[in-house]
């Protein structure tokens, strides 16, 4: 009798600490909540080739969520990256987001603003929430294709080039642009959201300014084959 209880009260301990980890592991996971964050720089290469006009401005989209900025005003302008200085201006498509070189001699540019939103956020739709203005998609001969080519989910928006920007050499005139867009879904009970990137890469020559139209190419971090590293991959048309 003495053996078979002790037997029981094992048993009944060891299920209890079973029951308790469970339940355990399951309240950390579903507190376990980490904020989505969307990160968003501009690169123009190639400005030591061209000449510097009275004001050089460039002018690329800004990031929008639902309609609305996800920077606010104060974080997008007066800031200063190198010899450009950053400012909002309102334009025939709306609200963008213009860099004006501020030195002597035109440098390349390089701009980074990072932003985090409110836990339980989602990111719903990538391909209208993302990079404003959002324009129908039109064919760019000037295109990177960053995925090898055009069979990926995409949409077209605007850039602006000055046409005081002509280069010193017409044998190096290509102005190479740069903007990407990371928007990540962070995390909710445990659970990762996807990862978004946003990609416009092109190669423009001189004969191309003012407002120019650009490719908007949208990828997905690829976490399924969990033996490699992570990979950016193309989301298909639809």
């Amino acid at each position: 009798m003495t053996g078979i209880s002790w037997k029981n009260i094992l048993i009944c301990i060891t299920f209890i600490l079973v029951l308790f980890g469970i339940v355990w592991m399951g309240a950390i996971a579903y507190i376990n909540n980490n904020p989505g964050y969307y990160h968003y720089t501009v690169d123009v290469r190639g400005m030591e080739q061209f000449r510097l006009g009275l004001v050089t401005d460039i002018i690329v989209p800004i990031p929008v969520r639902d309609g609305q900025q996800v920077f606010s005003d104060d974080e997008l302008q007066y800031q200063s990256f190198g010899n450009w200085k950053s400012m909002l201006v309102i334009t025939p498509f709306g609200k963008m987001i213009a860099f004006q070189s501020i030195g002597r001699n035109l440098t390349d540019l390089h701009a980074e603003f990072s932003h985090k939103y409110p836990d339980g956020d989602r990111i719903k739709n990538i391909t209208a929430d993302s990079l404003s203005p959002v324009l129908p998609y039109t064919f760019s001969p000037y295109t990177q294709w960053v995925y090898g080519s055009g069979a990926v989910q995409n949409y077209s928006t605007i850039i602006y080039i000055p046409n005081s920007m002509q280069p010193w050499d017409k044998a190096k005139d290509n102005l190479r642009v740069k903007i990407e867009l990371i928007a990540n879904g962070g995390m909710q009970h445990s659970v990762t959201d996807t990862t978004y990137r946003v990609t416009i890469q092109e190669k423009i020559p001189s004969t191309v300014r003012n407002m120019t139209p650009v490719v908007a190419q949208i990828g997905t971090l690829d976490a399924r084959d969990l033996n490699s590293e992570y990979k950016w991959v193309p989301s298909p048309i639809t």
